[in-house]
C-alpha cells in the first residue's frame, strides 16, 4: 500500500493524517505524498507556517501559533468524515450477477470433484475470488465431491469490455464447460447461481436438469442465498441434488 492509500484509509476511519512540517531529531525524512488533492490540504496548513517563524523572537506571538495549530490540523478531518459515507457504497453496485442494460456481468469460480465440475458466482463479479463467507461453504461442498484441493478456474462474462448478451453469455458458458472437461475430465456440471442469472443463461428454472455443453447440468441456489436463508435455499438445493444425481460419491 503506497502513502497516498494509506493516508486515505486513516482519514475513512475517523484518524487524523499528518506528517512533520519539518525535520524532527532522530527520525527519518518524510516522503513527499504523491496525490494532487491531498497535497492542497498541507499546502493550506503551511503557509501561515513563515508568519508565525517571522515574530518568533518575542515571547507572546510564540504562544499564538500553538493555539491556532489546534483548530488548523483538525480541520482537515471535516472533509474526509463525509468522503468515508460516500466511499463506502461503491463497492456495491459490482455484485454477484448484475444485469447491465442487456448484458449481463458476472464471474463464475469453477472446481472439479469427482466428475462433477461445481460452478458458484461470486457475490461481488470484481472481486479476485469467494467472499469471506461464501469460501467456507464453497470447501463444504467441494469436500462432499472429494474435490482434491487445487487452483480454481474461473469464467468472466463479459469477455471484452463491451457487455455480452444473455444468449452469447449462454453459449460462451457452454463452450468452456467442453474445454474444462477436454482438458481436465469431468462429466456432470452442477451450477450455484442466482435465480436471475439462471433464468437469463439458459431460460428454465433452477433445480430441474438439463444439458449444458453436452454434459448434464443442475442448477441450485447461489452461495449467497443459501448463507441468507438456509432453511430454504439450502434444502431445496440439497433435495435436487439427490434427485437427480449430483450428491458426491
Amino acid at each position: 500500500m503506497n502513502e497516498a492509500q494509506r493516508q486515505h484509509y486513516l482519514k475513512a476511519m475517523g484518524l487524523t493524517p499528518w506528517v512533520a512540517r519539518g525535520p524532527l531529531p532522530g527520525a527519518a525524512v518524510s516522503p513527499l505524498l504523491d496525490w494532487d488533492d491531498e497535497e492542497e490540504q498541507p499546502a493550506a496548513v503551511a503557509s501561515p507556517a513563515p508568519a508565525q517563524d517571522t515574530p518568533a523572537p518575542a515571547s507572546p506571538q510564540t504562544a499564538a501559533p500553538v493555539a491556532s495549530e489546534v483548530p488548523v490540523q483538525e480541520a482537515p478531518q471535516s472533509p474526509p468524515a463525509p468522503k468515508a459515507t460516500t466511499d463506502t457504497p461503491e463497492p456495491t453496485p459490482p455484485a454477484p450477477a448484475v444485469t447491465r442494460g442487456k448484458g449481463l456481468t458476472f464471474t463464475l469460480e469453477a472446481h472439479l470433484g469427482g466428475d462433477t465440475w461445481l460452478l458458484c458466482a461470486q457475490e461481488d463479479s470484481q472481486a479476485p475470488g469467494l467472499g469471506r463467507f461464501e469460501a467456507p461453504l464453497m470447501a463444504n461442498l467441494l469436500a462432499l465431491f472429494q474435490a482434491r484441493p487445487q487452483r480454481p478456474r474461473r469464467f468472466f462474462c463479459p469477455l471484452t469490455e463491451q457487455p455480452m448478451p444473455a444468449q452469447e453469455a449462454s453459449q460462451a458458458l457452454s463452450a468452456f464447460i467442453v474445454g474444462l472437461c477436454e482438458q481436465a475430465g469431468g462429466e456432470r456440471v452442477l451450477l450455484c447461481l442466482p435465480e436471475a442469472l439462471s433464468e437469463a443463461l439458459f431460460d428454465q428454472p433452477r433445480y430441474q436438469p438439463f444439458e449444458l455443453g453436452g454434459r448434464p447440468a443442475l442448477v441450485v441456489s447461489s452461495l449467497a442465498e443459501m448463507l441468507a436463508e438456509p432453511a430454504q435455499h439450502k434444502k431445496a438445493s440439497w433435495h435436487a441434488m439427490q434427485a437427480n444425481g449430483f450428491h458426491g460419491e
